[in-house]
């Protein structure tokens, strides 16, 4: 069911929509539809366009993001662990010679850098392998690696490589912890994503303190001539924005969150 969900959301996000409907398009355009294939036509266009201008990906970005800042590792509190969600890395498989680093990868510094402050004694990254990875390793067995690199000791990682999904992540890293007797947890994820799994591992019953990091906007900026011009990198956000969005609304129908 959740692999359904992740299909079918990613069906109605701006760029795929757009071409289906451009589909669409065509298809009345040979049926001699001319006012159908227009209209089909202009709307993608205009989900298109829409959704690559910097003032909408920006406000979309900003509503999820603005309650989750991110935070400075010698402030935070101290738990029992400290969990960092996946979606970190690049899978290391050839021609790279490792995992390599992508934005979402401040995740696993940050925890890093909680770990090196004293703010638990535990760290466990999230994340197992995807059916349609190439990888032959888990992406907490990835983030692990990074870890030792990055100052803390193999004996200190804990590594949950089941989930495939946030939620997936919450269940099968509370089983993880509960056996460990850790009722209080510090989540380390992207300011964006943080919402999501913050509910996710409340619902699971969990005390999860926010750790965020990574985050694309955190505050309003004086707006520019250049933002109402398309960009392809508003496009992305636009699509991660309403990724999240969408999940959490799932999540909560589903009881998830």
């Amino acid at each position: 069911m959740l692999l359904a969900s992740k299909i079918a959301a990613t069906l109605v996000l701006p760029l795929n929509l757009a071409i289906l409907l451009g589909l669409v398009a065509l298809v009345m355009a040979r049926r001699r539809r001319g006012a159908l294939a227009a209209t089909f036509g202009l709307l993608a266009l205009a989900i298109l366009v829409t959704a690559s201008l910097p003032v909408v990906s920006d406000a979309l970005v900003y509503s999820l993001e603005r309650e989750y800042p991110p935070s400075d590792p010698a402030a935070a509190p101290t738990a029992g662990a400290i969990v960092v969600m996946g979606g970190a890395l690049a899978a290391g498989v050839p021609p790279r010679r490792g995992p390599e680093l992508v934005d979402s990868s401040d995740r696993i510094l940050h925890a890093a850098r909680l770990f090196r402050a004293g703010k638990a004694p535990l760290v466990v990254p999230s994340g197992g392998r995807l059916p349609w990875s190439v990888s032959a390793r888990s992406e907490a067995s990835e983030i692990a690696d990074l870890l030792v690199e990055w100052g803390v000791p193999r004996t200190a990682i804990v590594e949950e490589g089941n989930a495939w999904t946030t939620s997936e992540n919450a269940v099968e890293t509370v089983k993880l912890l509960r056996a460990r007797g850790v009722r209080r947890v510090l989540l380390v994820t992207s300011s964006l994503h943080m919402r999501r799994a913050l509910a996710s591992f409340r619902a699971e019953g969990l005390e999860a303190i926010p750790s965020p990091c990574d985050a694309l906007v955190v505050a309003p900026k004086p707006r520019e001539a250049f933002d109402w011009v398309p960009r392809p990198g508003s496009l992305e956000q636009t699509h991660a924005a309403l990724w999240e969005l969408l999940g959490l609304a799932f999540y909560r129908v589903t009881g998830r969150a």
